[in-house]
């Protein structure tokens, strides 16, 4: 009967992940949010592809669905040689949440300035909040999904009492 329950534990230990979530990994996903602002600032739409996954789903803050990396690519060399040719995005509070070893939400608050609206106005500095899940393919993480939203332009009396990880700075008026 012993041996018979050692043999059954040995069994469900090795139908464990081999890969353990690691120091290195965690410094890598929070590293995440600065390479893709560095991308942004070198405005190198291919750079900033070389972050997703092939098959990456991407929402951007105006709700378009993007699908694969090819499109993420196409988008975001046009947008940053566009009208967001003279912005910066800069990182703010970064948090990471494992789902498994190899899995993880990343979620980043960010500051934008020097972009314009469609008719070439300039806007003013804004803020918003990226969710990303990154999964580790091979030897490198890679974002397999990812959601930007802006943030609004006050707080909403639905927050009040309520905490939040994540804090928005809000625009200056």
């Amino acid at each position: 009967m012993l041996r018979a329950s050692l043999i059954i534990a040995g069994s469900l230990l090795l139908a464990l992940p081999v890969q353990a979530q690691t120091k290195a990994d965690s410094t890598e996903l929070e590293q995440l949010p600065q390479h893709f602002s560095a991308a942004w600032a070198a405005h190198d739409g291919a750079r900033l592809a070389r972050l997703m996954a092939e098959d990456v789903g991407f929402v951007t803050v105006g709700a378009s669905w993007l699908q694969g990396r090819k499109d993420f690519e196409t988008y975001h060399s046009r947008l940053l040689s566009g009208r967001f040719r003279d912005s910066t995005i800069t990182p703010l509070e970064t948090r990471i949440s494992f789902l498994r070893p190899d899995l993880a939400v990343v979620r980043w608050s960010w500051r934008i300035e020097g972009d314009k609206d469609f008719d070439g106005t300039p806007r003013g500095p804004r803020f918003g909040l990226f969710t990303m899940v990154a999964e580790k393919r091979g030897a490198e993480w890679q974002v397999v999904a990812a959601q930007n939203t802006n943030g609004g332009p006050g707080t909403a009396p639905e927050n009040e009492g309520i905490v939040f990880p994540i804090i928005l700075p809000r625009p200056p008026k």
